[in-house]
């Protein structure tokens, strides 16, 4: 059998072959393209003339690398950063690094551990696609949230009463008030009747939302200086600027991830879960459909969900799983958080182990381990969830225990 190493960069990427005794049969660098691509083929046939299965091992799942060796029915396996950087220090506490001696490091780690390790599984291309929109989708809101912030200590600076006013300044009638008024002057210089038609314009009809507005700038304001003024309500505009695209390209996100969750009866498995709406049911249905889980265990593990186990003689130690899937970790925490909300079983659930001692996050990773298992059973026999049958299930498992006397 042989090893294949590969460490990547941008321009280009370093080989390292080596055979099942550890022998270095060749190191190479090749263009990160498709006639480097090609040469890494060649390189590879000649090194292997007796036709012997080969195992490469790289630690980006989503280089282009990975579909040309995948669609050329190679076996590619991912190997933790984490794990490779740790892997030297048991053979050589030098420090030494260069990218050859990198894919030298991935070779000797996959020939070790490659029974531990995952072929990466390339999903189809509708699910692809949806795992890209969501985590660009997620990029965007970050961004969202950090020109919210600036947004919020800009206006605190001088326009303190525009805070007071919305409730989220992200809202359409937020950004479009914000387009129109700089300043607080500006504002009061404006009659009753100029003011309820700017809010028109702005969209801002609810009369909550109205009688919150007028509450807010009848406030009396302060005293700022001019020069502040013109400085920050240039800055104001930049941001809301900003903040308004990002909030329009976030809908146009949301709206091709809603597109492809209604265009196939399958990928509604994970919407009939309590709370779950299109986003929260892509990002469960990108979860499973990029790796195949032998069980609902090893499901938990990867997630970050369940706890480890760490014992050494006499002493047991269980603690939170750090080295998880952060994606799945949070998406199965925002699930629970949601079923709190829309089941009284959840809910149950997370008050049982509030009132067991465990604070907030631990009550509801405990929940989320558990939807693990539910979502798994979902995903393997293709069937809604249906609170009722899983109600009926657990009284079930009770009623199955043995009686204690």
């Amino acid at each position: 059998m042989l090893y294949i190493g590969i460490d990547l960069s941008d321009k280009y990427f370093d080989s390292c072959i080596t055979n099942s005794q550890g022998v270095v049969l060749s190191t190479r660098r090749f263009d990160m393209d498709e006639s480097g691509f090609i040469s890494l083929l060649t390189h590879l046939h000649k090194h292997n003339s007796q036709d012997q299965e080969c195992l490469i091992g790289l630690e980006n799942p989503r280089s282009r690398l990975v579909d040309f060796l995948s669609n050329r029915g190679y076996s590619v396996m991912q190997t933790q950063p984490n794990a490779i950087s740790n892997y030297p220090k048991s053979t050589s506490p030098s420090g030494a690094k260069s990218d050859k001696g990198d894919a030298r490091v991935i070779s000797d780690y996959l020939r070790e551990h490659h029974t531990q390790l995952s072929s990466i599984h390339i999903p189809d291309e509708t699910i692809r696609e949806l795992s890209l929109l969501l985590e660009d989708r997620d990029r965007l809101v970050q961004q969202k949230v950090r020109y919210i912030n600036q947004l919020t200590s800009t206006l605190k600076e001088y326009f303190p009463q525009a805070l007071e006013a919305f409730s989220c300044l992200s809202n359409k009638g937020a950004i479009e008030f914000l387009k129109r008024i700089d300043t607080f002057d500006q504002l009061k210089g404006l009659s009753t009747k100029e003011q309820e038609d700017l809010l028109r314009v702005c969209g801002i009809n609810q009369k909550k939302s109205i009688r919150k507005f007028h509450k807010a700038m009848k406030q009396p304001g302060y005293t700022v200086p001019q020069s502040v003024i013109k400085a920050k309500s240039k800055l104001k505009k930049a941001l809301v600027s900003h903040l308004d695209l990002v909030v329009n390209q976030i809908q146009e996100y949301e709206k091709d991830i809603k597109h492809i969750m209604d265009s196939d009866d399958a990928r509604k498995i994970f919407r009939s879960l309590p709370g779950a709406d299109y986003i929260l049911g892509g990002k469960l249905l990108v979860l499973y459909a990029s790796r195949d889980f032998h069980d609902a265990c090893e499901a938990q593990q990867l997630f970050g969900t369940a706890p480890y186990t760490s014992m050494s003689g006499q002493k047991r130690y269980v603690g939170f799983r750090k080295g998880a899937n952060k994606m799945g970790r949070s998406t199965f925490q925002q699930l629970a958080r949601c079923s709190t909300l829309n089941s009284d079983w959840a809910k149950s659930q997370y008050v049982k182990k509030r009132k067991q001692g465990k604070n907030s996050q631990h009550a509801y990773r405990c929940l989320a381990n558990i939807w693990v298992k539910i979502t798994f059973a979902m995903w393997k026999s293709k069937s809604t969830y249906d609170e009722n049958f899983h109600l009926a299930s657990i009284t079930r498992h009770m009623m199955n225990q043995p009686a204690f006397t």
